[in-house]
């Protein structure tokens, strides 16, 4: 009697733990994301200047998963004469190392013309970044961020609430120099540092001190979509969250939030 009873129990346990995975595995879902790496031309500092971009934009799309979901990115280069890899930054990979990015260590980069597919679950919920991790793409451009929410009811869940909703902000340093020609200062003897950037930028938007490019002052000063003023839309009494990634090469920067109240009649 007693036996049957310890293996009705087993029974009922391993039932109970099938079915718990099996609602885990129904909860997760798979992101796909399709990118194509190419230059382009870009005003993100009022200047113009030829930048690595994903699917034309820079930075590229925020990546928006849960914990627990699998990201799938499938990235075609289409650069012509420069290879690609991309770095997951933060993303442990457990059991897909080959998915880190890390070109001549945990993968062969993706040749001109040829298509990779990343694909790798995220396992921890919170504010992660992407880059590239070849040559100096990362500066031109190529990258963005990865936000994974917490898995509803889970151990992770957020402490707090957000009832207003939430804002990226992603910080970059900018040249305008061509990465080429950067690479080529630094390989040369005597070295030729590539000095302090031109620009820093939120989103991939910034401005850049036009009086110093005379005679090219009025170009510069031209109105582009692409450089206008980053501007996060808040209400009095709300409760927001911003998150906050930095991709700058080598730059330090703090950060703070200037405030403008718009009252209307």
């Amino acid at each position: 009697m007693e036996s049957s009873l310890l293996g009705a129990k087993q029974l009922l346990l391993c039932c109970l733990f099938l079915l718990w995975v099996l609602a885990a595995v129904a909860e997760a879902k798979t992101v796909h994301e399709q990118w194509e790496i190419s230059y382009q031309f870009t005003h993100s500092d009022c200047v113009r200047k030829l930048a690595v971009t994903i699917n034309g934009g820079t930075p590229g799309p925020t990546i928006r998963a849960v914990q627990g979901d699998t990201v799938v990115v499938t990235v075609k280069n289409l650069l012509m004469t420069e290879n690609v890899a991309i770095h997951w930054h933060g993303i442990r990979q457990l059991g897909t190392p080959w998915a880190d990015g890390t070109e001549g260590v945990t993968q062969c980069p993706i040749l001109p013309g040829d298509t990779f597919e990343y694909r790798f679950v995220v396992d921890r919920p919170g504010t992660y970044m992407y880059h590239a991790h070849y040559g100096m793409q990362r500066s031109a451009g190529l990258n963005g961020m990865i936000v994974v929410a917490a898995a509803p009811g889970g151990a992770d869940a957020e402490p707090f609430a957000y009832d207003g909703g939430e804002h990226d902000v992603l910080l970059n340093d900018w040249w305008h120099k061509s990465t080429y020609e950067q690479a080529a200062g630094l390989a040369a003897v005597p070295i030729v540092w590539v000095g302090e950037p031109q620009s820093l930028l939120i989103n991939g938007r910034g401005r850049y001190n036009c009086s110093a490019m005379a005679p090219d002052a009025a170009a510069c000063n031209a109105t582009h979509p692409e450089c206008a003023a980053q501007v996060f839309a808040v209400v009095p009494g709300r409760t927001y969250r911003f998150r906050i990634a930095s991709v700058t090469s080598l730059s330090a920067l703090n950060f703070e939030i200037e405030v403008i109240v718009i009252q209307r009649c």
